[in-house]
C-alpha cells in the first residue's frame, strides 16, 4: 500500500509541474533573445559549461559507486 501512494504522490507532482517548466522555458528564452548578441553568445557560454560540469560530476559520481562495489 505505501508503494503505491509514493508512487501515486509522485505521479501527481510530475503531471502538476508540467506547466510550470513550460511558463519558465518560455520566459528565459523570451529574456535571452531581447538581450544583444553579446550577452546571447554569454548565456550559450555559460549553458556549456555549466552542462558539462554537471556531466563531469554525473560521470565521477557513477565511476566511484562502480569502483566501490
Amino acid at each position: 500500500m505505501r508503494a503505491f501512494c509514493a508512487a501515486l504522490l509522485l505521479a501527481g507532482a510530475l503531471l502538476s509541474s508540467e506547466g510550470a517548466y513550460a511558463q519558465g522555458c518560455t520566459q528565459c528564452r523570451d529574456n535571452a533573445a531581447a538581450t544583444p548578441p553579446a550577452t546571447q553568445l554569454a548565456y550559450r557560454h555559460a549553458i556549456e559549461l555549466l552542462a558539462g560540469a554537471a556531466g563531469l560530476l554525473f560521470a565521477g559520481t557513477v565511476l566511484i559507486l562502480r569502483r566501490s562495489r
